[in-house]
């Protein structure tokens, strides 16, 4: 049962990859956070319950270090929905520090015959007590095993302080799913690392301070309940995972419209003077591409481009610019277009060719836009010209 379970937390996070994080780049952190979510349960099932010593010579001390990364990603998820801090730079690497100290804590492992590890995995699974003949240089296994829980908790703990930091300023109060989302999440978080810490402790204070399975497995069946409710969670909220709605009209085309309740939930926030200058900066740059004369170039791929959350970009073209997105790019379009009129294109090409040179798809479309801003078609501008 667990392993079709860990099925599912991989597919969320390909769901999540694919469809929410077109629209906000943050998702792909929480799709991390599910992927680490499941390969944990595959490798909690590989050492524990499967009777495969491959599966677990594969798994049983080569995942360690994977583990300190699950709420690492998930903190860079929720700041990332409710901040503007969606990109990982500078300080952000150092949470990434226990997972290179665990790595480098296993290497002697690690770098151990195949012939060594299948042996080992054989001896695992007479008598657990095997786990403490690894020579884990720099942290023990207990030490390892209930730091992890404290350090996932923390993680946690600092989440939540910024999901109830944006509670008390209301910028969740027009997305209850989100906020519902995020409650639960952390919620089952919680919940899961306080039952392993707790298991922990009553092993150490069972076994003289030596941490063993228990042999009637009441903590295995409560960490698989908690860590298969983490997995499988995020298929109650539909719009978070992909944004359709549950009933039999949805359409692929609602993804985008409904996942901009997730992506807009900061836009309330006062955005910096400084951080629109650096906007600013990056825009002008980026205008030098004149990627906006692609056809279909939508604001997603301007997120993409510059690496800017959508709500900041939001905020910066309605409320600092005063004009919206589709103004902006329909106006760069048109004057390009009206530039190349003036160079004499029209006189080898015809109108439908410079319109698709601006990124028009159609003919209509680039005399619609051309009109809407010089208030006269292309032919008549062109015999202006002439």
């Amino acid at each position: 049962m667990l392993p079709a379970i860990c099925l599912l937390g991989f597919l969320g996070s390909i769901l999540l990859l694919k469809f929410a994080d077109k629209v906000n780049p943050a998702n792909r952190y929480l799709a991390y956070h599910f992927f680490l979510n499941a390969l944990f349960g595959i490798a909690h099932w590989a050492s524990v319950v499967s009777d495969s010593e491959i599966l677990r010579a594969i798994f049983t001390v080569h995942y360690f270090p994977l583990y300190l990364l699950n709420t690492p990603f998930l903190y860079f998820y929720v700041r990332g929905v409710l901040t503007d801090k969606v990109q990982i730079k500078g300080l952000d690497y150092f949470h990434f520090m226990p997972f290179g100290i665990v790595l480098i804590n296993i290497l002697p492992f690690a770098l151990h015959s195949w012939a060594f590890k299948l042996d080992f995995a054989y001896r695992l699974h007479q008598d657990f007590r095997t786990i403490y003949e690894v020579p884990f240089p720099f942290i023990s296994f207990p030490v390892y095993f209930v730091s992890r829980s404290i350090f996932s908790l923390i993680y946690i703990a600092v989440s939540s302080y910024i999901v109830w930091q944006a509670i008390q300023k209301r910028l969740l109060a027009k997305s209850l799913v989100l906020k519902r989302w995020l409650i639960t999440c952390l919620g089952l978080g919680a919940i899961f690392n306080i039952s392993l810490l707790a298991f922990s402790f009553y092993s150490l204070w069972q076994n003289d301070f030596v941490l063993i399975m228990d042999e009637q497995g009441r903590g295995r069946t409560v960490a698989t309940i908690f860590m298969s409710a983490q997995t499988i969670v995020i298929y109650f909220f539909p719009k978070i995972l992909y944004g359709l709605q549950l009933n039999s009209g949805s359409r692929m085309s609602d993804v985008i419209k409904l996942n901009e309740e997730i992506s807009s939930v900061a836009k309330s926030l006062d955005i910096s003077k400084t951080r629109l200058k650096q906007v600013d900066k990056l825009m002008e740059v980026h205008l030098l591409e004149k990627k906006y004369l692609q056809p279909g170039y939508s604001l997603s791929d301007l997120v993409s481009a510059i690496s800017i959350p959508e709500h900041v970009l939001t905020y910066y073209f309605n409320n600092y610019k005063g004009i919206t997105f589709l103004k902006w790019k329909n106006q760069l379009r048109i004057e390009e277009a009206v530039n190349l009129l003036k160079a004499g294109e029209a006189e080898t090409n015809t109108l439908e060719s410079v319109g698709k040179a601006c990124g028009y798809k159609s003919r209509s479309n680039f005399i619609q836009a051309f009109k809407a801003q010089t208030g006269e078609s292309p032919s008549a501008y062109l015999k202006k010209l002439l």
